[in-house]
């Protein structure tokens, strides 16, 4: 699932406090974790933990699972066949709830 470049977003965004699409404060019960990122700081990796709130999440996982789902030949004729696209479809349903 493609995310906003982490320089362009607030504080409240990069530390998870924040949605990374909307910017609407989270909480801990209310944000969906995105997953652990890796980013380029200075020169050196560093580990970034993105959250959103769930309408903008399932709207850019579903997104994420139409633009890969339409130009991937494995989904086409085997959605099964694509792991790329499992991983897709897995995490729109976890952000789904």
């Amino acid at each position: 699932m493609q995310l906003p470049d982490p320089g362009g977003l607030s504080g409240q965004q990069v530390r998870g406090r924040a949605c990374v699409w909307c910017a609407v404060a989270l909480r801990n019960s209310t944000a969906v974790d995105l997953g652990v990122r890796e980013v380029d700081a200075h020169g050196s990796s560093a580990s970034w933990f993105p959250r959103g709130c769930r309408p903008c999440a399932i709207l850019n996982a579903h997104k994420a699972v139409l633009d890969h789902s339409q130009g991937c030949l494995r989904c086409y004729d085997n959605p099964a066949r694509c792991a790329e696209g499992q991983a897709l479809r897995q995490k729109l349903r976890e952000v789904r709830g």
